[in-house]
């Protein structure tokens, strides 16, 4: 028996800075700033901020969508409780566990990453020894495991500064700051813009006389001319679209994914948006604010970095070669090296450090929060009682505690003949069960208007009406963002897996392979492309059709309540023995909606009294069963409508204030109080 219905919960403590920077901490790992390198080398100078564009467009249509939802109800868990209550309970079980668990594998993935940056720290960057890098990973878990309990949070700050930071010194070195460049491979950094094909083993020199995909040897395997190009584009959107990295060691530059995990991230603002202290009026602005960072800054980020370094750099990492041992660099970071600012390097890989590491902190913390939710809602009794629990400070220890030892698999792949690729395949793993869920979300968002649509014709509840606009949020142009997410993140699913599939078919017809990633570790990377999926499909279909099993949430089922829960402890479940407020109506007391299709009719706006006058001159006596019927229904509805409209206008006005204002106050905290915290305690 699942333990839907709970008094556990978690504080509502977090201000509109701390919710943007859980978002921003989430977005932002290692995968612009150092692993960026490798969309360099597989599609160009121009190739690889394109790329950013096209998967920061298909996750800002994805959170754009989700944030209407979310702002209906933003309870802890939403991006759970949303295709839960409105799709299916087993896409909310599926949604629960994928997402779960590929928050605590990204979380020991960047924890490993993190480890791994700090050779680069060294006077001569090498791999450190198994034992130390062993110790840097236990203590780095550790940390995080610690800072989560006494409940640290991380803001963006830092990492917008260091977006300003790295733009600054790019422009510097462009523009000629740094001194004349050193470096055979620094001399044309900016007279190619695409490269010559696709070629997976990487770029030695710059033009390509040809490129084949048989009888030649790996260093001329791969596909020419415009094919090329477009192959090696569509073959970093998805990997633009995911985690935050590849292996750091030439050696172990595998398949993986390096950086749409940094444009994924909004979705961690709709997990955690029960704890905010204004959750009506803050996460719908946080969110949007989330998303438009990534859309807007990473491309411009990246363009900096590229247009100071050849993609045929061999400090750059690649995707698909075998390597040599040396440590791969950052294009900031290369760019540095060969100027005179050489010295600023090592401080900005100190920074990218802590970059990956808040990252994984924030992995943590999301990821404790999906346990948490999981625990509640679908887990039996006795297991909701341990990981479903919170302390006398509502902080979840143990399903904190549950996160923090998946921590050491960042521990696994550490021995030089591993290739770092069982961390890979779980960055893969990452891509794939993200991606499922972002399009179970859309999913959920057509059902959802279609629900609101329906009560719209009955002239209960309108997306359109001034009321439902400002109190909550409309996304525009609906449904053609929601069917963005769902191709876009359909084609990232599917094509993640298609280069080192293509790879392998064409190994057996080349003369020599020594510069490739070997067979075992490319199908590693097919594996972890699709595992994720798979796994997906596994949770959704167990729990639908073995225990519990669960139905399709029908149109005639979503009452207003659905969409305007009087408070947060109705939408999250919560069971409370609080009596209610003097008049206040009682939710289990109001009518279902009626099966009566009425004219459009705005729930702004309802006048009972009218419909009154009309039959007070009336004798009941007089009426046909019919039409008492009729009459019955008709003030239902009114009741329904009075119910939404005073909800609502106890609502805060969410757009009160110039955007620049709204939006910089997710970097400044306001001193005003918030009505709706008051109006909670």
């Amino acid at each position: 028996m699942a333990a839907e219905n709970h008094f556990e919960h978690l504080d509502p403590a977090l201000d509109r800075p701390e919710l943007a920077g859980i978002g921003i901490s989430g977005n932002v790992g290692v995968g612009l700033f150092v692993m960026s390198g490798a969309l360099i080398t597989t599609a160009g100078s121009i190739g690889g901020p394109l790329s950013y564009v096209v998967a920061g467009g298909t996750a800002a249509c994805v959170l754009y969508t989700l944030t209407e939802m979310v702002a209906c109800r933003p309870c802890t868990g939403s991006l759970i409780d949303l295709p839960h209550h409105f799709l299916d309970p087993a896409c909310g079980f599926a949604v629960a566990a994928s997402y779960s668990l590929a928050n605590v594998f990204s979380m020991a993935t960047l924890t490993a990453y993190s480890a791994e940056l700090t050779a680069l720290l060294k006077d001569k960057p090498e791999r450190h020894s198994t034992k130390v890098e062993v110790g840097i990973n236990v203590a780095l878990v550790a940390l995080t495991a610690f800072s989560h309990c006494l409940g640290v949070q991380v803001i963006m700050v830092y990492k917008l500064s260091l977006f300003v930071l790295v733009c600054i010194l790019m422009v510097i070195i462009n523009v000629g700051g740094g001194g004349p460049r050193q470096g055979s491979f620094h001399g044309n950094y900016t007279s190619y813009a695409l490269t010559p094909g696709f070629k997976p083993a990487g770029f030695q020199i710059m033009p390509e006389a040809y490129l084949q995909s048989s009888s030649v040897p790996d260093t001329q395997f791969g596909i020419p001319g415009p094919g090329g190009r477009l192959f090696a584009f569509l073959s970093v959107i998805p990997h633009t679209n995911t985690f935050q990295g590849t292996g750091l060691t030439a050696s172990s530059r595998t398949a993986s994914t390096f950086a749409m995990f940094s444009c994924m991230g909004g979705e961690m603002v709709a997990m955690t948006a029960g704890e905010a202290r204004n959750p009506w009026k803050d996460v719908p602005v946080v969110m949007s604010f989330v998303y438009l960072v990534p859309l807007t800054l990473y491309p411009f980020i990246l363009m900096s970095g590229a247009a100071n370094v050849n993609y045929a750099d061999p400090n750059l990492p690649k995707i698909w070669a075998a390597g040599s041992g040396t440590m791969s660099l950052s294009p900031f970071v290369a760019a540095l090296q060969s100027s005179s600012l050489h010295a600023i390097s090592k401080a900005l890989d100190l920074f990218f450090i802590i970059s990956a590491y808040t990252a994984a902190n924030t992995g943590l913390y999301v990821s404790s929060r999906s346990v948490f939710v999981l625990s509640q809602k679908y887990m039996p009794r006795k297991i909701a009682n341990v990981f479903g629990k919170t302390n006398n400070g509502h902080t979840p220890l143990a399903a904190i505690a549950l996160c923090s030892v998946f921590g050491f698999i960042s521990l696994a792949g550490l021995s030089k003949y591993a290739y770092s690729q069982p961390r890979q395949t779980l960055s893969l793993f990452f891509t794939g069960s993200v991606a499922c869920v972002y399009i179970c979300e859309c999913a959920t968002f057509l059902r959802f208007k279609a629900g609101l649509e329906r009560l719209e014709k009955r002239g209960i509840l309108s997306r359109n009406d001034p009321l439902y606009i400002s109190r909550m949020f409309k996304s525009r142009w609906q449904p053609i963002p929601a069917y963005i997410g769902i191709v876009g993140c359909s084609f990232v699913a599917v094509w993640s897996g298609i280069p080192p599939l293509y790879i392998l078919w064409a190994k057996g017809g080349l003369t020599s392979t020594s510069n490739l990633k070997s067979n075992v570790a490319l199908a590693c990377d097919v594996l972890g492309a699709y595992s994720g999926p798979l796994l997906f499909a596994t949770f959704y279909l167990s729990y639908k059709y073995i225990s519990p099993r669960s139905f399709r949430v029908e149109l005639c089922d979503l009452t207003p309540s659905d969409y305007i829960p009087e408070n947060l402890a109705s939408a999250s479940g919560y069971v409370t023995t609080a009596p209610s407020p003097p008049g206040a109506p009682d939710p289990a007391a109001l009518p279902r909606a009626v099966e009566l299709e009425v004219k459009h009719c705005s729930f702004a706006s309802p006048d009972v009294e009218a419909g009154q006058e009309r039959h007070a001159g009336v004798e009941v006596m007089e009426l046909t069963p019919d039409q008492l019927d009729e009459i019955e229904e008709k003030e239902a509805i009114a009741e329904q409508r009075i119910r939404i409209v005073n909800v609502l206008k106890k609502r805060p006005k969410r757009m009160e204030r110039p955007l620049w204002r709204e939006l910089w106050s997710c970097l400044v905290k306001d001193n005003v109080p918030s009505q709706e915290a008051e109006e909670r305690t």
